[in-house]
């Protein structure tokens, strides 16, 4: 009996040497079967991601234009412990090593590898794990089991868990963490492979909506216009925060017109900007440079009109005279060589030429005056040098050399005193038979009595 009896001890003894560690670690396993459960402090020092609480994370959108990506932090075993950056893409991902797990003397250490955390960068060896890229036909299967999600190719498998940064530590330096934190973040992890999956979808999600479109319009009202003639510029934009409206105008409203008066053929530029960048509309106007009409020139000494022969009885000549503009004083000249100009007003001016010898018989001169416009007026007589005082003979309404009355005008426009203007009609006579209505017309021009009474008096003796 005492044998059977010592054999059961011994037995039970042996049992309970077997039984008390496995239940000591089912205990401990049970504590992260569940990633609802309750964990006492001093068991675990695991943080919880965002994930942990269902919350779906929401990736870092990388260059949203024509080559988006999606980079989530996570942590990847194979079979040594990394984290990165994992980017996704529409053809495939890119996982970059930030930190590893390096075995130095049977103890694990942290080690971040050189250059930090860099987008599609060259994969980093840090003791024996290393970036890697796939592309999406080459994955064989992807799924998620027992919260880590493994890919599968032909020639690779890996282990990729969603992980936040704040986290990395914790799983590289504490070998062992890697599951836990797989069945704390299975929302996280889930939401990688949906991004791998179903790429737009996400991109979609978490994309800022594209900003609202830019136009903007310019039109001239009207697009021909004379040299010096407004122009009413007018423009309007939508979605634009600033608008510059050149040459010469500068900064305007989002809406609005601008009267300009361009003295040249411009091209007007009108540059929009706003969120969706930059545009510009242009707006071509033509200026048409009406032809200045010539200056008026009237020769007071000799009284001569053009393609006339005067009488002269002495040598040497002083040719005098009047020259007018509208757009000022004129440049006259006589026989090429510049005449002396008394201004008499901003648009006229009397001339003289230096004193001229002459030879007997003809001599042939051309005044010549030019505007600012380069419009001239040309006057060719001949003076013929006689040895008898030159014959005069009454003046007739016909006479050549006669002030028009349109001649009249001009030289009253051109401020030339009627005084002066007198002693012209005095001088040539006139070649027109003035009416009441043209005496009218010649006053209210601004001439005097002495003009009128001139002009009466050169009429009278044409009709005797």
């Amino acid at each position: 009996m005492f044998p059977s009896i010592f054999c059961r001890r011994i037995c039970w003894f042996l049992a309970s040497l077997l039984f008390i560690p496995w239940l000591s670690a089912a205990a401990s396993q049970s504590v992260w079967s569940s990633a609802g459960a309750a964990k006492p402090q001093k068991r675990s020092s695991v943080q919880p991601s965002v994930a942990q609480a269902g919350e779906a994370p929401r990736p870092q959108l990388l260059d949203s234009g024509s080559n988006p990506a999606l980079r989530y932090p996570v942590a990847v075993k194979d079979p040594s412990v990394s984290c990165g950056w994992l980017d996704v893409t529409r053809i495939g991902i890119n996982y970059t090593v930030v930190e590893s797990e390096v075995k130095s003397g049977g103890a694990a250490r942290r080690k971040l590898a050189p250059g930090g955390a860099h987008f599609l960068a060259t994969p980093v060896e840090t003791g024996g794990s290393q970036g890697f890229a796939l592309a999406l036909l080459d994955i064989k299967y992807a799924g998620v089991q027992k919260g880590v999600m493994t890919m599968v190719t032909a020639d690779q498998k890996r282990g990729v868990i969603y992980l936040g940064q704040e986290n990395w530590g914790t799983v590289v330096a504490k070998p062992g963490t890697f599951e836990r934190f797989a069945e704390a973040n299975v929302p996280g992890t889930m939401a990688v492979l949906r991004a791998i999956q179903n790429f737009d979808s996400v991109l979609a999600e978490i994309k800022p909506p594209a900003p609202p479109a830019l136009d903007v319009s310019l039109h001239a009202e009207p697009a021909t216009v004379e040299k010096g003639r407004p122009v009413t510029l007018v423009w309007n934009s939508t979605n634009a925060t600033t608008l510059d409206l050149e040459p010469g105008v500068g900064h305007v409203a989002a809406a609005g017109g601008v009267s300009v008066a361009p003295q040249e053929s411009t091209n007007y530029t009108l540059t929009a900007t706003g969120p969706a960048g930059s545009k510009v509309a242009t707006v071509f106007v033509s200026v048409n440079h009406a032809e200045s009409p010539p200056p008026v020139v009237v020769l007071t000494e000799p009284s001569a009109a053009a393609g006339q022969t005067v009488e002269v009885a002495s040598s040497p000549l002083t040719i005098h005279g009047v020259a007018m503009d509208a757009s000022g004083i004129p440049v006259v000249s006589i026989n090429g060589k510049m005449a002396t100009m008394r201004p008499t007003s901003s648009q006229a001016a009397e001339f003289r030429s230096d004193p001229i010898a002459l030879n007997p018989g003809e001599n042939n001169f051309e005044v010549v005056a030019i505007n600012s416009a380069h419009g001239q007026t040309k006057i060719a007589f001949i003076a013929r040098l006689t040895s008898s005082p030159p014959k005069t003979s009454p003046a007739q309404v016909n006479n050549p050399a006669g002030l028009a009355k349109a001649e009249i005008l001009s030289l009253l426009q051109g401020e030339v005193p009627s005084a002066h203007v007198a002693e012209l009609v005095k001088q040539r006579g006139i070649r027109f038979a003035p009416t009441p209505d043209d005496l009218k017309e010649i006053r209210n021009a601004g001439g005097g009595d002495d003009l009128i009474d001139a002009i009466t008096q050169a009429s009278n003796a044409a009709r005797n």
